[in-house]
């Protein structure tokens, strides 16, 4: 009998001791995963870039060449404002250009302070390879590459989805990016958009930093670092924030008014020339 209540005795100890641990087990937070890294980028994206800032480097120490480019966009670059310097063998050229649906406004070194009007459909001018850079359509091939390997955590109270390596299908779908970055601003070469897409990756770092309320992104940055023509070596960086900052984008009435149009200008010319046989 004595023997029968201890092992009752000892079978209750071990019952009390199976239910506190699951009752320990249970009562651990539960932790909510991080919500993946598609769901994230699709969330808001197109409303997200709806107008912004950007910045834009690229660098070759081999070709002595350095370009760099900032301004604004709106409207899938609809209006746009850009800076445009080009240095070569140490000598730079900085050009500044508005675009609008219909306008193109340039200043360069050589209009001596001078606005220059003219129509954007002009056969020298290609707006659309401009634009492009701001059209969230242009996107869409490089978010889901991006997704499909990106990371996701919570830093400084924001989520932070980024990418660190030399995966081929990102670095393919970032290439129109690269592209236009080495082209001179509406200017479209074959030989640039092959040399890029032959180009041996070194690495690729692509990151973006989206608000955890609104789900909206805040910036993105693409970095870069690639070999091309087999002997050139590039760094390019690319950044775009202060999104939906500017929302009033808009030719400054100054230039709008002042600018000389590139149809007179011809016309004087013409005249000139007239005047002189």
């Amino acid at each position: 009998m004595k023997k029968k209540f201890s092992f009752l005795l000892l079978l209750g100890i071990v019952l009390i001791s199976l239910t506190t641990a699951c009752s320990k087990k249970n009562s651990k937070p539960k932790t909510n995963p991080e919500p993946s890294a598609s769901s994230l980028i699709n969330a808001n994206f197109k409303t997200s870039f709806a107008n912004g800032h950007f910045t834009q480097s690229l660098n070759s120490d081999e070709m002595n060449q350095k370009s760099k480019s900032e301004g604004l966009f709106k409207d899938k670059g609809d209006v746009t404002n850009l800076t445009y310097t080009l240095t070569q063998k140490k000598k730079s050229q900085t050009e500044q250009m508005w675009l609008t649906k219909k306008d193109m406004y340039l200043l360069l070194e050589q209009n001596k302070g001078h606005w220059i009007k003219n129509s954007i459909n002009a056969d020298t001018f290609d707006s659309d390879q401009v634009k492009e850079r701001f059209d969230p359509a242009t996107f869409k091939s490089i978010n889901k590459a991006f997704a499909n390997k990106a990371t996701v955590q919570k830093k400084n109270g924001n989520y932070v989805v980024s990418f660190d390596g030399t995966d081929t299908k990102l670095w393919n779908a970032v290439n129109p990016l690269v592209i236009d970055a080495m082209n001179t601003p509406g200017s479209q070469n074959m030989q640039v958009a092959r040399l890029v897409k032959l180009a041996q990756l070194q690495n690729l770092n692509v990151t973006y930093l989206i608000d955890p309320t609104t789900k909206k992104v805040e910036s993105m940055t693409f970095k870069a670092r690639y070999t091309a023509g087999g002997k050139y070596n590039f760094t390019w960086n690319l950044t775009y924030d202060q999104l939906g900052q500017h929302s009033d984008l808009a030719v400054p009435d100054n230039i709008q008014k002042d600018a000389i149009s590139a149809e007179d200008i011809k016309k004087a010319q013409e005249e000139q020339q007239q005047n002189q046989k």
